[in-house]
């Protein structure tokens, strides 16, 4: 495949540059550096949506040895085990704390009613996800409580009735196309215990309004296919963006107005019903540059970017909406590029970390220790069933390959020792550091090369979740 479709040939951009058409490359290449960084979120979830709903995208995933979440458009795939540097390796960071169940719906002709059992004893949550990778909507332990229910899910505009045993309670969504997480909480390392976090997902279920009560069998699916699978071509980055675009429009209510937006992009044919080809050569060279550069930058942006507190990064407060905030860049890079789509503060808050307690990036090669103080662990509403987890993860995104010791959960029963002084002590290191004393446990990391850590606290308190005034303990690097 080309580098680019409708890539100038030498001739062509000769004869740009010589009638005096180089300006056009460069309001091209910066109006598509701005385009790419807001549109990302779209060529991604094609991507995604595709490789997980078709049959052809299941054979792609296959082949390329990357986890095989296939289900059809409106049903649930549901992860039967845990993540695990082998089981997932398909990025965007995954917790090793939930079963995830996820799922690709279109509400373009008939919502869905999603319903849910009673949980009582756990943990869950099932974020609600527009195209454009910003939360809309919630149900689970601290969205909707603990009760067996059944939520209506409508796309924009829509109105009509709806049956008694239906709640009409969660916001409409953006956009047609949606994406569900699913996350149910596995409470301990036994079998018995996930036996029950997956009894209870197998209860998520997805019934069209029209046939309620009635589920159907899944169906075969028919979605856009992206043009390449990779979102580094360039050659497909801005024809997927401007057909996903098409078919889920931005700035559609209750969303926030993007007609400004539209109209600036088309103007280098990017955005719903846009077409990059009819631009002039000068113009498709500058958007040849700025996607190879849009998503260098994304990837730069996804390191950190957030209030630092003692070498770890909140994440910006508007994580999880940040596109209705305006906030582009937060959207594309920690959202969709670093975790396919994030948690709302008040749902989880991910506090990340790339280097220790002096500013130097985390490396396999070195040996560090994280200490906890009696009291000063990650405050979480564990009335709720908060909790909290530190993960490791490679600068992929992934668990790191060939670790047996990659998570620590302060919910698990095997991480409840504490030190003469109610404290805990982490060791991060390749190495295994043989017998370990009371309140003292192991994060096994690569045996060279950078990594970092993810710090997850589930129904957070106000001080990590509104303040951002708890601090995590360093990251001390050990001589």
């Amino acid at each position: 495949m080309d580098d680019f479709v409708g890539t100038p040939s030498p001739a062509h951009a000769a004869a740009a540059a010589s009638a005096g058409d180089g300006w056009q490359e460069n309001y091209a290449y910066s109006l598509g550096m701005q385009a790419y960084v807001w549109g990302f979120p779209w060529i991604y979830n094609a991507q995604l949506r595709w490789l997980w709903t078709t049959k052809e995208g299941q054979k792609v995933s296959q082949q390329a040895n990357k986890p095989d979440l296939y289900a059809p458009v409106n049903s649930f795939h549901r992860s039967q085990q845990l993540a695990n540097p082998e089981n997932s390796k398909s990025g965007g960071s995954p917790n090793c704390d939930t079963l995830y169940a996820t799922a690709w719906l279109d509400v373009t002709d008939d919502p869905i009613v999603i319903s849910v059992p009673a949980v009582t004893d756990r943990f869950y949550c099932i974020e609600m996800v527009c195209m454009d990778a910003d939360n809309f909507a919630y149900v689970g332990t601290r969205s909707t409580g603990t009760e067996a229910g059944n939520f209506l899910i409508a796309g924009p505009g829509w109105t009509g009735a709806v049956p008694d045993d239906v709640l009409d309670v969660l916001p409409r969504s953006r956009t047609v196309s949606i994406f569900l997480l699913g996350r149910t909480g596995v409470n301990d390392t036994t079998q018995e215990d996930l036996d029950k976090a997956n009894a209870i997902q197998a209860q998520y279920q997805l019934t069209p309004l029209s046939l309620w009560p009635n589920t159907p069998p899944p169906t075969p699916s028919h979605v856009l296919v992206p043009d390449g699978f990779d979102y580094n071509n360039t050659a497909g980055a801005w024809r997927t963006m401007n057909a996903a675009m098409t078919q889920d429009p931005p700035g559609l209510p209750p969303g926030i107005a993007q007609d400004q937006l539209l109209k600036l992009f088309a103007t280098v044919g990017i955005g719903p019903g846009q077409d990059v080809e009819s631009q002039s050569a000068a113009t498709r060279a500058g958007l040849q540059r700025a996607a190879k550069d849009g998503l260098a930058m994304l990837k730069s942006m996804a390191k950190g970017h957030g209030k630092q507190v003692n070498g770890w990064t909140y994440p910006p407060l508007d994580l999880g909406r940040a596109g209705q905030n305006s906030d582009y860049i937060t959207r594309g890079a920690l959202q969709s590029l670093a975790g396919i789509c994030a948690n709302d503060p008040a749902e989880a808050v991910y506090i990340n970390a790339f280097s220790d307690s002096l500013g130097q990036q985390l490396n396999g090669s070195n040996n560090y220790r994280i200490m906890f103080s009696a009291g000063s662990f990650p405050p979480c509403d564990v009335t709720r069933h908060g909790f909290w987890s530190i993960t490791m993860y490679d600068s992929d995104y992934n668990l790191v390959e060939g670790s047996s010791h990659y998570t620590i959960n302060g919910y698990y029963p095997v991480y409840q020792d504490r030190d003469a002084a109610g404290g805990m002590t982490i060791l991060i290191q390749n190495a295994e550091p043989g017998s370990l004393p009371s309140g003292t446990y192991w994060l096994q990391s690569p045996a060279n090369g950078t990594f970092y850590l993810i710090l997850r606290v589930y129904v957070p308190d106000p001080q990590v979740s509104v303040t951002q005034t708890w601090a995590p303990p360093d990251i001390v690097r050990l001589p």
